[in-house]
């Protein structure tokens, strides 16, 4: 109980208590619901229930929360017409406005990097069970929080004074993906055509 006290008094120091506590509920609520939704749910709503949380959270972790705990955003241009896939927006950028909270950077950030891992721990007792369907929405889940854990981790990182030539080569060395755009998919589409009966 003692735990639980501390942990609310240290969420009342933060600057904006209310979006620190949707962040981490964010999290942890379909960690949680993929561990005990299978005693009450069947598969498919387990399935699309916890895939639906999964998505909110990427939502408001990456448009919402991140912007006001730690005042970073990032979003992914996929027309492809432009050089820079990335876009960042930082703090940095701006003449010092309201300082950062140590409590709401720490907790945002530990709770960005701790949903991934947690995630890849469910794939591996996935495979080890051989719960090939479960490992699907694991994967979406290692898939969702680990690309938010990432371009948050860019835009931390990234410098507005750097050229775009010189981030490029540290995103390239990252491992952030490059998707070119939305024509590769296209092209798929044109490859199954030929393959349906007329």
């Amino acid at each position: 109980m003692d735990h639980a006290r501390n942990f609310y008094q240290t969420i009342l120091k933060s600057s904006h208590p209310l979006t620190l506590s949707f962040h981490i509920f964010g999290k942890a609520a379909p960690i949680v619901l993929y561990l005990i939704g299978s005693w009450f749910m069947s598969f498919t709503a387990h399935f699309i229930a916890v895939l639906l949380l999964l998505a909110v959270d990427f939502y408001i972790t990456k448009n919402i929360t991140g912007r006001k705990l730690v005042q970073l955003r990032w979003w992914y241009n996929s027309s492809g017409t432009d050089k820079e896939t990335f876009t960042f927006e930082s703090y940095k950028q701006y003449p010092p406005g309201s300082p950062i909270n140590p409590i709401d950077s720490k907790l945002f950030w530990w709770s960005l990097y701790v949903a991934p891992g947690a995630w890849m721990l469910f794939g591996v007792f996935c495979v080890l069970q051989l719960r090939f369907l479960y490992l699907i929405l694991v994967a979406i889940g290692v898939s969702l929080t680990g690309w938010n854990a990432q371009g948050f981790r860019s835009c931390g990182k990234w410098d507005p004074n750097q050229t775009p030539d010189q981030f490029a080569s540290w995103m390239n060395f990252s491992g952030l993906p490059n998707f070119g755009g939305l024509t590769n998919f296209g092209n798929l589409m044109t490859v199954q055509n030929l393959f349906q009966r007329n």
